[in-house]
């Protein structure tokens, strides 16, 4: 019979200050390298990773490793510590290494709040980085729309968050979390055991609240409700749907918060988190966002200036990640993040201010009119009465 066990390792020495050490637990028993390194350090794409292994300098107990091998729980993982390409073609600083005395950080504190990555843009995909919380483990961002969270075939013309993100400063955090591509607002990021205990926080119920910031057409009615439809979720390229039968339950709280004449402004709150869930349930309701390719009635809108400029375009769909809470689980604290709606979906809710005022104004003088009308037609019917 064979020995199960794993060969013994080859002598090697210890790791120097430019090499990254990964340990092989028992839950990553039997990983082929390339995953284990895909899910160990999700802030580099596949593709990168391959090429630091067929390189030849990545090492499983010291031996030379191909994307291929087959982990055992107890062995060592080493690499040099990657420098994430920038989008000029050069490559970013190495990670940092420890903090000097003085400059530790407390979990759960703000730092660089406000701060950037990449070059300024009003909104879209070329849209800066907003950076609204960061300290050694945890990362609040604001996601432009058009920004894929993650790759994927459909995607691949595209560069996602994480390369956004790695191409600066941000090696070695991983998604906790993720919204569709052409959805703004907060995403969560986070590395080591935070990740780990933030991701189950995320995928169990009632541990996270998201508040989602939309503009639908039509208004729901009530205006204050919970749709509670299980959705089955969609298969590569097609779109969920309701499926009482063998769908996941779903459950969406909402309320109206403007009424913008035949539109109105809908704050939701998903208690499930399945793919494109405020999409569906909305629509299903009769009252899907304004834009939306795949559940509404039109792929864009028209966006007429109120003040006679030119005219702008709301090209995606308008929900906005405007708020997060959840408890930190170094210190059991509950943090509260909030970002204000980006500017391609602020002007559309101000054009349709403006609009449902003009249409408000119209009707008040039609009724203002009638109500003048009324008694002189009034006096000629009395007039004209044979009775009298």
């Amino acid at each position: 019979m064979s020995d199960p066990r794993p060969p013994s390792p080859a002598p090697r020495s210890a790791p120097g200050p430019e090499e990254r050490v990964l340990h092989v637990t028992y839950t990553a028993r039997g990983q082929r390298l390339d995953r284990f390194l895909a899910q160990a350090l999700p802030s580099f794409s596949r593709r990168h990773l391959m090429e630091v292994v067929k390189a030849g300098h990545v090492r499983v107990d010291g031996r030379r490793a191909r994307p291929g091998t087959t982990l055992a729980p107890g062995q060592v993982v080493t690499l040099p510590r990657l420098d994430a390409p920038r989008a000029d073609g050069g490559t970013a600083e190495p990670a940092r290494g420890p903090r000097g005395p003085g400059s530790e950080k407390r979990p759960g504190t703000a730092k660089g709040t406000g701060a950037t990555l990449g070059p300024a843009a009003p909104s879209g995909p070329g849209r800066a980085i907003e950076i609204v919380h960061r300290d050694d483990d945890l990362l609040v961002v604001v996601k432009p729309p058009g920004v894929p969270c993650h790759g994927g075939a459909a995607m691949a013309t595209r560069r996602t968050l994480l390369e956004r993100l790695r191409a600066d400063v941000l090696a070695g955090f991983g998604l906790v979390h993720r919204i569709d591509q052409d959805t703004s607002g907060l995403v969560i990021l986070a590395r080591g055991d935070l990740k780990v205990a933030l991701a189950a926080a995320f995928a169990a119920e009632g541990q996270v609240e998201k508040v989602y910031d939309a503009l639908v057409e039509g208004v729901p009615d009530p205006a204050v409700g919970t749709i509670d439809l299980p959705l089955a979720d969609p298969g590569h390229g097609t779109r969920a749907r309701v499926d009482p039968r063998r769908g996941k339950p779903a459950t969406t709280e909402y309320s109206v918060t403007e009424v913008l004449g035949r539109a109105a402004r809908v704050r939701a709150v998903p208690r499930t988190g399945r793919t494109h869930q405020i999409r569906v349930h909305l629509a299903w309701i009769g009252t899907p966002l304004l834009v939306d390719p795949l559940y509404g009635r039109r792929s864009g809108w028209r966006l007429v200036n109120p003040k006679g400029g030119p005219a702008g375009r709301l090209a995606r769909t308008p929900l906005h990640a405007a708020e997060l809470s959840f408890t930190d689980p170094r210190t059991g604290e509950r943090l509260t993040f909030k970002t204000p709606l980006l500017d391609d979906h602020r002007r559309a809710l101000e054009v349709l201010r403006v609009v449902a005022a003009r249409e408000a104004a119209r009707d008040r003088e039609g009724l203002e009119a009638l109500g003048r009308a009324s008694p002189a037609a009034d006096d000629r019917d009395d007039a004209d009465d044979p009775a009298r």
